[in-house]
């Protein structure tokens, strides 16, 4: 953000953000990273960062904070243009803590940045997904690379995406002896040394590594797989369901789709899923098992009219049977099946959202169904921003990024969006969009925002209240219209949490935004704002991942005949306002 956007911040109490300046971002400071997206309870917690240039008497000031509570505080040496240190988190399971990094030479502050750290002993409750693509002959440094930004987005866990061989058996060669080169559907080349050094990297980094694929897809013609296995368009086996049309280039020219409630499909295709456990050298966490949507009308072979998804369910708990450790997640693409897949043991919900799911509220929506069915699992959403655009090099409209980001973790989920590149479209691979460096830095801000406030957006106890709030005349409740700035109510740690969402200067209410019609919003200044609060309220403050790269600042307030008078001081996307 631009300094003008900047709080005046310091200390207060010793206990919040305040008031006097933050530097401008990264005149001074490089890199800011973590050994690890998250943490078991116990662990200590290394920190590394960068100097743009030695800078002779300065040292950095590292204030840890729990919400709104700091902690505790160190002073750091810088080494030429190094720092490394090591930090001692509580060991209370499933928390999220901001650290704030101040560069300083004596009393003069040159320069800051946050980040953040999990400590969860499971990625269960406070899932943050992405993904890898690319599977060629990389080196060493390159993977690095890609992980250490990875890791700087704090993702628990990775998707591989079409990364094995065929889909009705992902391992080219054998378990004893499996093949050091294979091609994918798309005749990409894939490496197993590449495949092999990612999973290491992401287990180094705390992350799951989930093998992709389909639950019902296989070659045409492919021997040992029966035509009575498969679905049909027809009652007398005549058309076969495929999902085809793929390029003249690639492997196969699609794929037919078996039925899922076969028993003899199901055992066929977890023969090739224990063979991918079982393959030496490799070792993937579990598996993220996928589907296309609904298909409409279908047979199977014997001329009996079927709906796949409600096999989902029993697919999935004999896939965790199979192997009971292994953690599972399926795709709900477009919802279809989640009813039957939120009551399998998969470790959180996955929903791909596609027509008539294409609105903010939609994704609002999607996360509260999703918790209705099964309450404790968290959602991770794949909604693919500025897809349109995606067959032609360009960049993405930072508003559309940071608003569909910001609708979804203020409702408590998670967006699979960022692997080699951010996702434009349901085929991983493509990467014509990119990131500009700002746009990067402001992604990286929410991330930091999420784990930092986990507890509060995600926590078990986090339940979702009506609000009713006054005062600045733009503000509306949930959901969004053009031209209002919509307030979300929640709930969590004792706490009441309002998260307003700014919608004044939207242009559309679609996530995807296909034209890239979204501006980038006003800043808001000074929001007058008046909520009912029968209980007696000791503190208020307000975050953003827009503002003062998410420290907390407290705020003065009034309560009187039942209600709460404060003023948040900005707004851009999202500022996320407490009172205890």
């Amino acid at each position: 953000m631009t300094t003008a956007l900047r709080f005046i911040c310091g200390l207060l109490g010793g206990l919040l953000l305040a008031a006097p300046a933050w530097a401008a971002p990264g005149d001074v400071l490089g890199r800011l990273d973590t050994d690890r997206a998250a943490y078991g309870p116990g662990a200590p917690v290394h920190f590394t960062t960068t100097l743009r240039q030695a800078r002779p008497g300065t040292q950095l000031v590292v204030s840890y904070y729990h919400l709104a509570k700091k902690l505790s505080q160190q002073t750091v040496a810088v080494t030429g243009t190094a720092a490394r240190w090591t930090w001692q988190p509580p060991k209370a399971d499933y928390q999220g803590y901001l650290v704030r990094v101040e560069v300083r030479a004596g009393q003069q502050l040159l320069d800051e940045a946050t980040t953040a750290v999990d400590v969860s002993s499971d990625w269960k409750q406070f899932p943050r997904y992405g993904f890898l693509s690319k599977f060629g002959k990389l080196s060493g440094a390159e993977m690095d690379g890609v992980m250490q930004q990875l890791n700087r987005y704090h993702l628990n866990g990775l998707q591989f995406y079409d990364w094995g061989d065929t889909h009705h058996r992902s391992l080219a060669g054998t378990p004893a002896q499996p093949a050091a080169e294979w091609r994918d559907l798309a005749n990409r080349p894939s490496y197993f040394a590449t495949v092999q050094g990612y999973i290491s990297r992401a287990h180094q980094h705390g992350m799951k590594a989930m093998f992709y694929n389909l639950l019902y897809g296989a070659y045409p013609n492919t021997p040992g797989v029966k035509p009575e296995w498969g679905l049909y368009r027809d009652s007398l086996h005549q058309k076969r369901y495929a999902f085809d049309g793929f390029p003249a280039s690639w492997e196969a020219p699609g794929l037919d789709m078996e039925d899922p409630g076969n028993p003899e499909w199901r055992n066929y295709l977890s023969q090739g899923v224990n063979d991918v456990y079982a393959a030496k050298g490799l070792d993937f966490d579990g598996w993220h098992i996928d589907q296309v949507g609904d298909p409409g009308k279908l047979y199977t072979y014997a001329g009996q009219r079927t709906d796949p998804s409600k096999a989902f369910g029993t697919f999935v708990t004999e896939a965790k049977k199979s192997q009971p450790t292994r953690p599972l997640v399926m795709n709900a693409v477009n919802q279809w099946g989640q009813e039957q897949i939120a009551k399998a043991p998969v470790d959180f919900l996955y929903a791909e959202l596609w027509t008539d799911n294409e609105q903010y509220s939609s994704l609002g929506q999607a996360i509260r169904y999703n918790e209705s069915l099964a309450p404790g699992k968290r959602t991770v959403l794949a909604a693919y921003i500025n897809r349109d655009k995606s067959k032609q090099p360009g960049q993405f409209n930072p508003a559309s990024v940071l608003m569909a980001d910001a609708v979804i973790f203020a409702f408590g989920g998670a967006h699979i969006e960022l692997g080699e590149h951010m996702l434009d479209t349901e085929y991983f691979p493509n990467g014509k969009l990119q990131l500009t460096p700002e746009l990067q830095r402001q992604v990286q801000a929410y991330y930091d925002f999420a784990v930092a406030y986990e507890n509060l957006l995600r926590g078990p106890d986090r339940t979702f209240t009506p609000v009713t709030i006054g005062g600045d005349a733009a503000l509306a409740t949930w959901p969004p219209q053009l031209g209002r700035v919509a307030a979300l109510g929640t709930t969590a740690e004792s706490r009441r949490i309002v998260h307003l969402l700014n919608f004044a200067d939207a242009k559309t209410l679609e996530w995807r935004d296909n034209q890239s019609r979204q501006p980038v919003p006003t800043v808001r200044r000074n929001v007058a704002v008046q909520l009912a609060a029968p209980t007696k309220i000791t503190k208020a403050w307000v975050a953003s991942p827009d503002v003062a790269q998410g420290a907390p600042q407290e705020l003065p307030f009034t309560q009187k005949n039942g209600q709460v008078t404060l003023t948040v001081p900005a707004l851009h996307y999202w500022t996320m306002l407490v009172l205890e």
